[in-house]
C-alpha cells in the first residue's frame, strides 16, 4: 500500500467569490459546483486540465482568527503551501495574475529544473505554480 498522489486541498473561506475568481481567472482552473448541488454559493471544486478536482472551496461566514490571513504571520497548524504542476508559459500565468492585481514571487531552481511562481490566494494560502525550467 502507498500514496499515489495528492487528491485535493480543502479550503474553508469567508471569501468564496474572490477565491473562485482567483482559481478560475488567475490560475485558469475550471470551477464547478460540488457534487450533489448546482449552487456555487456554498462551495466550489476547482478542476485541473485533466478534470481532476484539486481545490475544494467551502463557504463559511467565519474568518480565520488572528492576524489578516493574507498578510499575517503563519499560525500553528497552517498549511505552508501546496504545489501545482503547470503547463504552458509562466509568462501567461504572470499576466493573468497581473490583470487581477495579485502579487507573486518567482524563483528558478536549476537543481530540480523548475521555474516557480509563488502566490497567495484570497485566504492567505500559498500556492506554488511549477513549470519546466527553460
Amino acid at each position: 500500500m502507498s500514496v499515489h498522489r495528492l487528491d485535493h486541498i480543502n479550503i474553508r473561506t469567508a471569501r468564496l467569490a474572490a477565491s473562485i475568481a482567483f482559481y478560475r481567472d488567475g490560475l485558469g482552473m475550471v470551477v464547478k459546483p460540488p457534487p450533489n448541488t448546482a449552487d456555487l454559493r456554498r462551495g466550489a471544486y476547482c478542476h485541473d486540465i485533466d478534470d481532476v478536482p484539486v481545490v475544494h472551496l467551502v463557504a463559511t461566514d467565519r474568518e480565520a482568527p488572528g492576524e489578516d490571513p493574507v498578510r499575517g504571520a503563519a499560525r500553528r497548524g497552517m498549511i505552508d503551501h501546496f504545489a501545482l504542476r503547470c503547463e504552458g508559459s509562466p509568462r501567461d500565468y504572470r499576466a493573468r495574475l497581473d490583470a487581477l492585481g495579485v502579487e507573486y514571487e518567482v524563483m528558478d531552481v536549476p537543481a530540480i529544473g523548475r521555474h516557480l511562481i509563488f502566490v497567495r490566494d484570497p485566504n492567505g494560502v500559498l500556492v506554488e505554480l511549477g513549470f519546466p525550467l527553460c
